[in-house]
Order: C-alpha cells, then sequence, then structure tokens
C-alpha cells in the first residue's frame, strides 16, 4: 500500500500539535508500563519488573523532552489527563491481564510509536525541523528497540 504524501501543513497539523499527540500517547504508554510494572505475575516476573522499570523512567524522561520540545516551538504543552486522554490515539489496559497479553500489548504500543514516529520524523524533515527530527529520530529507537526486547519473549 502506498504512502500518502502530506501536500501541505493543513493537512497534518503544525509540529506542535502533532508532538502534543505524541506526548499524550506517550504517557499512555507510560502508564501502560508502569501498570504492567506494578501487577505483572508471570514466572519471569523479576526480568519483567527490572525491564519495564527501566522502560517507564525513559517513558517519564521523553514525556518531558517532548513537552519541552513543544514550548521551544512556542506553544504551550498539554498538561492535565483530560488533555492527554483526549489527544491519545492509543488505550489505556486493565491490570486484570495475564502476563504475556501484558507484553503483547506493550509490544503493539512500542510497535504504534514507531509508525508514529516515523510519520513525524518525515514531516518534520519535509518542514526543515531539525530538532523535532532528531529528537523524533530517538523516540524511534527507543520504541523500535522495546519492542523488539518484548516481542524476543514469543520467539523460540
Amino acid at each position: 500500500m502506498a504512502k500518502k504524501k502530506i501536500s501541505s501543513s493543513k493537512e497534518m497539523g503544525s509540529i506542535p500539535d502533532l508532538l502534543a499527540h505524541f506526548l499524550a500517547d506517550t504517557l499512555v504508554v507510560y502508564f501502560k508500563t508502569l501498570n504492567f510494572h506494578w501487577n505483572m505475575v508471570a514466572p519471569q516476573f523479576f526480568m519483567y519488573h527490572k525491564l519495564l522499570e527501566e522502560q517507564y523512567k525513559e517513558l517519564q524522561g521523553a514525556a518531558d523532552d517532548i513537552a519541552e520540545r513543544i514550548r521551544m516551538l512556542r506553544k504551550k504543552a498539554p498538561g492535565s489527563m483530560k488533555e492527554m486522554l483526549t489527544l491519545a490515539s492509543l488505550k489505556e489496559s486493565p491490570s486484570s491481564l495475564k502476563g504475556d497479553q501484558m507484553v503483547k500489548e506493550l509490544v503493539h504500543a512500542h510497535e504504534e510509536m514507531v509508525k508514529k514516529s516515523h510519520a513525524l520524523i518525515q514531516y518534520a524533515e519535509a518542514q526543515k525541523d531539525q530538532g523535532t527530527s532528531d529528537m523524533m529520530i530517538e523516540r524511534l529507537r527507543f520504541h523500535d528497540k522495546q519492542a523488539w526486547l518484548l516481542r524476543s519473549h514469543f520467539s523460540a
């Protein structure tokens, strides 16, 4: 399937607006990860507990970086849970999932963030915004690696 070319900034929105959506999705992944860190019950509990702790700490720092980038671009960063849930395209996950279901949820979330990162990088580069593009490349690498680490649980 061919990717649709963005012909104008009006079609996609402003970079700060796109970053606000990415920030909201980052926080959804953060809370999923934190939720699963707290509530994981699985034979590999200790390994997941440590991995998810590393991931949620990275996501917390990333959220701060994204919000600061929005401010650098002279827009106000969203700051309430209500705003975040309105802006987010990813959905929350219940604590009642089993260990493997939790891992699958996180794999999906990170894979979605990879797609969103690609789109934002492409758009930022088209707008000649190297600062945003560079930050999003870092986000892409993080989410791609985390999806791989979590997917590896199911590879034998």
